[in-house]
């Protein structure tokens, strides 16, 4: 039945009608196709797994190509880059404490110490004087990664960082490190370290403690024989004092006389004391008595002596009463009488004052005079008795001093040997003890020296004989590898996910809460080429398609019968989804019904009409929006049973001026009054404006979404614009979900082909 009804010229359709898009359908539940408004979507959650798991599906080939590409280009790599290091391992023994040579039990007591050493030795391992020692050595010169290195001068820094010096545990063990490609040179280079650390650091110390001990040898032997000429020395000099100059006799007689010479010397010291004390005094009197003769009176007593003296004081009440005249004269006088009369009393002011000041300055004289008479007696008497005393502290001074002198010439005379001895006995007992302490150090050092090193060799190092490394190079190897692997595949999905594209028809339901009307089946390209053949294969995909389709156009069917539903735009949000091959076959479902169906190609821009159905391009939809054709001109009748066809016409800019001014209305109106359904194939909503001037005449737009091709914001844009434009009822129609489609089973398909 839907075979007969099957245009041969679908069978020869492009394959862009091939490209029909993923998700298999499912009703809403409720199913009403009369959707006042659209509601808006729910953001979908880009943490459902599933979401990934689809995005993986459909670039699961591109990610597995690039992903093993990628792998084995990292894998080769890493293993290539890492390659072979061989570990050279050189061992020493680094005791908590210096051995002892007589086998006494050493006790710990300071870890903290030997943390410090072994931290030190450490240093000196990697010190740049040991690590150019080393180098310096012929069998290292001549190693190819040295000489590379001296190219550039930095073969020490080369050598400090791939030098390895720990200390395993908290044992008493010091093991050196390095690996490199090349076994033998890094054993080399291990043992060429640890010599010059044994050489110029352990066994330097040891040689420096060597030298100390001769050095001390040398000082014991120069102490002793100083010791032995000062005795010799002594010896002679107490003989000059015959059978009486014993050491304590003469040490006794020293004392005393040394005694004495102090007690004379402390008095001396005092009498100088205290003739310096008195002169200090007689120069202050002095002193005073000089600022006596330049001081001046005071204005008190010069006051007072002004007024006691009747000349004086007459004097300053006349300049008083005149100066008082002046005042009120300059105050009361006439102008013209007042210049002549202020210069008579200018004139004996003047007079007054100056016999006044004279008087004041004879009186101030006379004031001096007097005061210092009255206060030089003091003074003159003071100076009188420190001069008096100055003489007597004079002459005892001297006294002294003779004194002294002699109690010196005495001691001098008696004692200038037994001073000497005295000096020779204090230099003999420090000789003594000086000799004692070398003595106690140079057997001390014997003993270090004759003592286990602190430091040995436990174990050179030898050539490793497999690489220390390889487990690692494996591990970074397949670590590599699996990230090369994966990365491509976590890229292309993250992007993929980005997009939110549909990838079942719960996304578009549930997510965007757009009621889905049915589904259809992804057909392959080269299947639906061949649709019409015999073939069991092809026959089975035809009935898919065919069951899907009827789905669709029962439900269609269903909802005309409630609300007249007859005008039907089938559009998408983008180019590509399957909009053209759906409109298709919801128009030929309709006529296998039974009712006339028109099939208008709106795709203005890109018409496929013509080429499907084998009608000619024009006149067409662009014609009469033009009007240059008629209704009757541009419908193409009896396509297939029951179905006509309009064709889209040659596009131009005046098309769309016309689309826009609402020329297309008549043209619907003439198809609806024609023919029970009219099908619209539009062009995509979002990339131009074509389908929204042709959904303000329909009854229902029908939206196309193509699984793993759709975008889910891009359909929800179209529903916005759909919306905006008062369209009345949306739904969709999901393509790429083969599995729940009626005509898969076996069962099923036997009856229908029946």
């Amino acid at each position: 039945m839907a075979d007969d009804a099957l245009p041969q010229a679908l069978d020869q359709s492009s394959t862009r009608l091939a490209a029909i898009a993923p998700t298999g359908g499912m009703e809403p539940s409720g199913g009403d196709w009369n959707t006042a408004a659209f509601t808006p979507p729910a953001e979908s959650s880009l943490g459902n797994v599933t979401v990934y798991l689809h995005a993986f599906r459909r670039h699961w080939l591109l990610s597995v190509g690039i992903g093993l590409a990628a792998a084995t280009m990292a894998g080769a790599a890493v293993f290539l880059l890492v390659g072979n290091k061989y570990a050279a391992t050189a061992v020493l023994r680094i005791d908590m404490q210096e051995k002892s040579v007589l086998g006494e039990p050493v006790t710990v007591t300071d870890r903290d110490r030997f943390e410090i050493f072994k931290n030190t030795q450490k240093e000196l391992m990697l010190n740049r004087l040991v690590l150019m020692a080393a180098l310096r050595k012929s069998e290292v010169a001549n190693i190819p990664t040295v000489k590379e290195q001296q190219l550039y001068g930095g073969e020490v820094d080369w050598l400090q960082k791939r030098l390895s010096v720990n200390f395993p545990g908290k044992a008493e063990v010091m093991t050196v490190d390095m690996a490199l490609p090349d076994a033998k040179e890094a054993t080399i280079l291990v043992n060429a370290v640890v010599d010059s650390y044994l050489n110029d650091v352990v066994n330097a110390e040891r040689e420096l403690k060597r030298q100390r001990l001769i050095k001390i040898d040398n000082a014991c032997a120069e102490k002793e024989t100083q010791i032995r000429a000062n005795r010799n020395d002594l010896k002679e000099m107490t003989k000059n004092f015959g059978t009486s100059a014993e050491p304590e006799t003469i040490t006794h007689k020293q004392r005393l006389m040394i005694e004495e010479l102090g007690i004379l010397r402390t008095e001396l010291l005092r009498s100088q004391f205290e003739a310096g004390k008195l002169e200090g005094d007689l120069a202050a009197q002095k002193a005073l008595l000089k600022a006596l003769d330049s001081s001046d009176s005071t204005g008190e007593e010069l006051d007072a002596m002004i007024n006691a003296d009747p000349i004086a004081r007459q004097l300053s009440i006349e300049l008083n009463v005149k100066t008082m005249e002046r005042l009120y004269l300059v105050a009361a006088a006439a102008k013209g009488a007042k210049n002549k009369y202020l210069e008579r009393y200018d004139r004996d002011l003047k007079v007054l004052q100056e016999q006044f000041d004279a008087k004041k300055k004879e009186l101030a004289k006379q004031l001096a005079e007097s005061g210092r008479t009255r206060k030089r007696g003091p003074i003159e008497a003071e100076i009188l008795k420190l001069q008096m005393a100055l003489e007597v502290g004079k002459g005892q001074r001297d006294e002294l001093a003779k004194k002294v002198q002699i109690m010196r010439d005495e001691v001098n005379k008696f004692g200038g040997s037994t001073v000497d001895i005295e000096m020779l006995r204090t230099g003999l007992r420090s000789a003594e003890a000086t000799l004692t302490d070398l003595n106690r150090e140079r057997e001390k050092m014997r003993i270090e020296l004759q003592s286990t090193p602190r430091i040995t060799l436990v174990e050179k190092a030898e050539e490793p004989p497999m690489p220390s490394n390889r487990v690692n190079r494996i591990a970074m190897t397949v670590l590599a590898t699996l990230a090369a692997l994966c990365c491509p595949a976590v890229l292309i999905v993250l992007l993929d996910v980005q997009a939110r594209r549909i990838n079942t028809a719960d996304e578009v339901a549930k997510g965007l809460r757009l009621p889905v009307i049915g589904s259809m089946p992804l057909i392959p390209s080269r299947v639906i080429r061949q649709l019409g053949s015999p073939s069991k294969r092809y026959h089975s995909w035809h009935m898919r398609l065919t069951e899907s389709v009827d789905g669709i156009t029962a439900r269609i069917l269903h909802r005309a019968e409630i609300d007249q539903t007859r005008v039907i735009m089938v559009s998408s949000a983008i180019g590509g989804e399957g909009k053209t091959t759906l409109a298709t076959q919801l128009a030929m479902s309709l006529a296998r019904t039974g009712r006339t169906v028109v099939l208008v190609d709106f795709d203005l821009r890109r018409p496929s009409f013509n080429e499907l159905f084998g009608v000619p391009l024009e006149p067409g939809v662009s014609e009469l929006l033009r009007r240059q054709t008629t209704t009757l001109d541009i419908v193409h009748a009896d396509v297939a049973e029951n179905l006509s066809v309009v064709a889209a016409g040659r596009w131009d800019r005046r098309t769309l001026a016309s689309l826009s001014n609402g020329c297309a209305a008549s043209l619907f109106q003439q198809l609806r009054e024609s023919y029970e359904f009219v099908v619209i194939d539009t062009s995509p909503l979002l990339p131009v404006a074509d389908a929204r001037f042709v959904s303000q005449h329909v009854d229902a737009v029908v939206l196309s979404v193509l699984r793993d091709i759709s975008q889910a914001p891009k359909i929800q844009a179209a529903c916005d614009i759909l919306a905006a434009f008062g369209v009345r009822s949306v739904e969709a129609v999901v393509t790429g979900d083969n599995a729940g489609a009626y005509g898969r089973h076996e069962a099923y398909e036997s009856t229908i082909s029946s």
